[in-house]
């Protein structure tokens, strides 16, 4: 059973941010369902230069419309690629806990999305 579900609640109303989040639910639940070393990196992989591609269309469209919170936008989502070098790191060294994963994934797709995401979503939506 996957752990994470999209929910209509997590649109933002740009089809392609919140279908290009769909894909990275998609993604997070295979990550957490891996089971082999080998399984693990190729999904943390994956699930990566999705997160680079989506970072990079999303400050893309932030840019575009004069989004006012870009910049703060912008360092959330270093942030988060840092933090995803970190597991990729941990996963390469066989020191990874499937918690942390978890962790992370609940706290940067429920939150970012809900929040953060989401108040791009208002403000496309004016």
């Amino acid at each position: 059973m996957s752990m994470f579900i999209w929910k209509d609640c997590y649109k933002i109303g740009h089809s392609m941010v919140d279908e290009q989040h769909q894909y990275l639910f998609d993604l997070a639940n295979k990550v957490v369902e891996a089971k082999a070393k080998s399984e693990l990196t190729k999904c943390i992989m994956l699930l990566y230069k999705y997160i680079r591609e989506h970072f990079r269309d999303e400050e893309l469209l932030m840019r575009d419309v004069e989004y006012p919170h870009y910049q703060e936008h912008k360092q959330i989502h270093n942030m988060l690629l840092d933090k995803m070098n970190e597991i990729s790191e941990k996963v390469g060294q066989d020191a990874l806990a499937k918690d942390e994963i978890k962790e992370f994934m609940e706290d940067w797709l429920l939150d970012h999305i809900l929040l953060k995401d989401g108040a791009l979503g208002d403000f496309l939506s004016k």
